[in-house]
């Protein structure tokens, strides 16, 4: 008689531990693939139906513009971006049980609000997809863009959050000495770095240019020549808002993705050594 244990997994119990972030290393490489695949497949298609003449270009237009319905962004096309940002939103969720069942394994608590975080972003990330950023009434007083203004936030901070304190629990347990067998690979702290890079730098050309921004203007006032607000003037440089809002959606997604592989194969290893 065949024991429970030996009993091979069924399509419903696969399909369980796939959704509950349950993952082998296989597993995760290929819930990765197939979601990267269909996500910025989507996007891809959504750049390539954005309207020639409208000229997007991540040095001048959100990310989010490809979901507009605006007549100067993407009219008929926009909503294949909110099938995207939705996806995302879904497909994270398993990401959020994962991340949290680990990082439980050294820190409980922190575990469990990684994963709180992670839903929060994913909250703010469905938002985003269901309320373009577009201008006219939706909710009352309320326009498209308003709604999708705060749920962008919503999706940043969440994702922020999560991301900040998964890298405050692997930075304090290489320096404090890790007690878990194996410990974490230290290269995990390469897709947290090139996140907090681009953060970073996101950040510092954002104030550098609140503080240029009034000297530029007052020069150009000076001197009798225009000068437009501090978006339109910031526009195609390493200045401008587009450029590292692009940027960083893209480093979410890497930090997802890599450290995800990376943990996977930890988890492993660490399995066949108990």
């Amino acid at each position: 008689m065949i024991s429970q244990k030996q009993m091979p997994e069924t399509w419903g119990d696969y399909a369980v531990r796939i959704l509950t972030g349950r993952w082998t290393p296989r597993d995760a490489r290929h819930y990765i693939a197939v979601t990267a695949g269909v996500f910025w497949g989507l996007i891809a298609l959504a750049r390539i139906s954005y309207p020639a003449d409208h000229h997007y270009s991540i040095m001048s237009h959100t990310f989010s513009f490809l979901g507009s319905f605006e007549p100067k962004h993407n009219p008929e096309w926009w909503w294949i971006f909110s099938f995207a940002m939705g996806f995302w939103a879904i497909s994270t969720v398993p990401h959020a049980l994962f991340f949290g069942r680990t990082y439980a394994l050294t820190a409980p608590r922190t575990g469990r609000v990684v994963t709180v975080f992670m839903w929060i972003a994913c909250v703010g990330m469905f938002g985003v997809a269901c309320f373009p950023d577009a201008r006219g009434a939706v909710i009352g007083n309320w326009e498209w863009t308003e709604i999708h203004e705060k749920a962008a936030v919503v999706g940043f901070l969440g994702g922020f959050a999560a991301i900040l304190t998964m890298g405050g629990i692997i930075i304090r347990n290489l320096i404090r000495g890790n007690r878990l067998q194996p410990p974490f690979p230290k290269r995990i702290l390469i897709p947290f770095g090139i996140w907090l890079a681009i953060l970073v730098l996101g950040i510092h050309f954002q104030v550098t240019w609140s503080r240029m921004y009034p000297v530029l203007k007052a020069r150009a006032q000076a001197a009798g020549l225009p000068f437009g607000s501090s978006w339109s003037e910031s526009l195609h440089t390493v200045y401008g808002f587009p450029l590292w809002e692009n940027l960083i959606i893209y480093a979410q997604f890497v930090f997802l993705a890599w450290s995800t592989l990376i943990l996977a194969d930890w988890l492993e290893r660490r399995n066949q050594n108990r």
